[in-house]
């Protein structure tokens, strides 16, 4: 399961993406995450992994192994981070995830 909610949070931020012609930014994620009945502390904590998710693609210019062990680092926080969620959050943004995949 772990696997499947960092490819959710892939699909969080490349969705972003393709669903506007230019990136959100972190403040309009949240409102969009909190619109979904996601609670606003656990939207901002989603929203963080955005940035540290990009680190990895910088380093993966000069260090590709590193990169890839900082991206398998930065699944396991993130499996940790939604685990630790409230139910009523986790559900939440499962929905989210799956209207995004809809749309």
């Amino acid at each position: 399961m772990p696997n499947l909610r960092a490819c959710l949070f892939f699909s969080l931020v490349f969705g972003f993406a393709a669903c506007q012609f230019e990136i959100p930014t972190a403040e309009e994620s949240i409102e969009e995450l909190v619109d979904a009945g996601v609670s606003e502390t656990a939207a901002v904590g989603i929203v963080k992994f955005d940035a540290k998710f990009q680190e990895p693609f910088e380093l993966e210019k000069s260090d590709p192994e590193a990169a890839k062990k900082a991206i398998e680092q930065l699944h396991t926080e993130f499996n940790d981070y939604i685990e630790s969620l409230s139910d009523e959050d986790q559900a939440a943004y499962q929905q989210f995830i799956k209207k995004k995949h809809s749309q």
